[in-house]
């Protein structure tokens, strides 16, 4: 470090410091934090994982609206029954640690990994059916060898997360759609994460044009931005954590994030 350098950052304010490694974070290059090379191992789709990765890829996701776009316009002009489904995000809240409020002092790229990190079950529903996985995980919270938790991944990390003394953050998402419409945007959120990655133990269905005309490739597509727009919703919303109480009726849709 020049001599010039150092004596700058002497002559430099405690606030100008602060705001110039601020800046210097948000700004870091497509590997590099601070200097050091930085590039992330996950278990998510290869194509999932390249936008963490790389910051041209990450840029590049609004090209992928294109195919939320068509998926979402053929549904409308071909599948107008039964629009009573929604889909659902089941996350971390120890992962999260309150994103919303930090997200301001992290780089873009980071937000993006850390809420895709802390979603641990993709679904589709209607009316309640989130809450069932709630109150059966309610059933094993005092079972010390629960059967239940040892089948089933989704149960055992609600529990531990309830045993840490925190609550489950739900999140509501593309209300009033069809079956179909729900099953298809879960299988491709599912491709995109990937099931190393969740606790989901079956893969989604695709129905429609994405059965029939989407490459495998273009499916992931299709998931990677559904999850993009998630996020946004996802940082509009103050987290709500959900903790196990004596009925499930006592969970209120008013502590599920919408979208």
């Amino acid at each position: 470090m020049s001599k010039l350098l150092v004596f700058s950052f002497i002559q430099t304010s405690p606030l100008q410091l602060r705001n110039f490694f601020n800046n210097l974070v948000k700004a870091r290059g497509i590997n590099y934090s601070l200097g050091t090379l930085h590039k992330h191992h996950t278990s998510f789709s290869a194509e999932l994982e390249k936008t963490i990765n790389s910051e041209i890829s990450f840029n590049n996701i609004k090209y992928l609206y294109k195919y939320v776009q068509q998926h979402s316009k053929w549904y409308q002009e071909n599948d107008c029954v039964n629009r009573h489904y929604f889909n659902y995000l089941l996350l971390d809240p120890r992962v999260t640690n309150k994103l919303r409020e930090r997200a301001g002092n992290l780089h873009k790229m980071d937000v993006w990994y850390t809420f895709l990190r802390a979603i641990f079950y993709v679904g589709k529903g209607k009316a309640t059916r989130p809450y069932v996985h709630l109150k059966k995980a309610q059933k094993s919270l005092d079972e010390v060898n629960s059967i239940a938790l040892v089948k089933d991944p989704k149960l055992a990390l609600i529990v531990s997360i309830w045993r840490a003394k925190h609550g489950v953050l739900l999140m509501q998402a593309f209300h009033s759609i069809s079956s179909e419409d729900a099953q298809t945007r879960e299988a491709s959120i599912i491709d995109a994460l990937s099931m190393n990655h969740l606790t989901n133990r079956r893969l989604g269905v695709y129905c429609g044009p994405a059965r029939s005309s989407l490459s495998s490739r273009e499916r992931k597509y299709l998931g990677i931005a559904l999850l993009h727009k998630l996020l946004g919703k996802f940082l509009a919303t103050e987290e709500c954590e959900l903790y196990p109480l004596k009925s499930t009726k006592n969970f209120k849709d008013k502590a599920a994030i919408g979208a």
